[in-house]
């Protein structure tokens, strides 16, 4: 595997928010900020910066819980709005907006993500393989990681690597929750074989 590698200044395990937040940056160059919080509550819109990476966001009202309402009518029209926005004010500062899908978020799988960049040319995706997968997808997660990988790897802005590990959540239900690369229960040399070279690789190691 050969890869560009990217570095973040502000890197931890936890919620999908905090995955990662602040500057991105390749052989000490810019490449790209995180936006703070969703595309549905935004914080400040970063400045000078070639990229805006993003999560969605969920009509839960936080990006760490699901709404079935993310995948209806409503959520697909929350996400369109959100995105057009997000584009334009992008656009205006000569800057690429760069989608993060989350299983838990309005842009949650592989279906939605191509819908996004079919329907609004010119915004971009970090894959987070291990985001869009659920506590009940990993008895088959090779399989899944090929899908996504396969199909959205080779076009990604990005890749970024963290692992999962199994957990239960308040409602005590089996739950996964984000943690460092190579700490938790995915096989990454698959995961390795199957990041397409050449595209660039953040890796959550902390």
């Amino acid at each position: 595997m050969t890869n560009p590698n990217l570095t973040a200044d502000r890197m931890g395990a936890g919620g999908c928010a905090a995955i990662a937040n602040g500057d991105l940056t390749h052989a000490g160059a810019a490449w790209g900020s995180w936006l703070p919080g969703t595309l549905l509550e935004p914080g400040t819109w970063p400045e000078g910066s070639p990229r805006v990476l993003a999560f969605t966001g969920s009509l839960s009202g936080t990006p760490d819980e699901g709404d079935l309402r993310n995948w209806m009518p409503a959520g697909i029209e929350a996400c369109r709005t959100a995105l057009v926005s997000a584009r334009s004010r992008a656009q205006e500062r000569s800057q690429r907006l760069v989608i993060v899908p989350h299983a838990q978020h309005l842009v949650s799988d592989l279906h939605s993500t191509l819908r996004i960049m079919r329907e609004h040319q010119g915004v971009g995706v970090a894959l987070a393989p291990a985001a869009l997968l659920t506590a009940s997808m990993l008895e088959h997660a090779a399989d899944h990681l090929r899908r996504l990988l396969g199909t959205l790897g080779p076009v990604a802005d990005a890749i970024i690597l963290h692992d999962l590990a199994r957990c239960v959540d308040h409602l005590g239900e089996p739950s996964v929750r984000a943690c460092p690369w190579g700490h938790g229960v995915l096989d990454a040399a698959l995961v390795g074989s199957l990041v397409p070279a050449g595209v660039p690789v953040l890796t959550l190691d902390r």
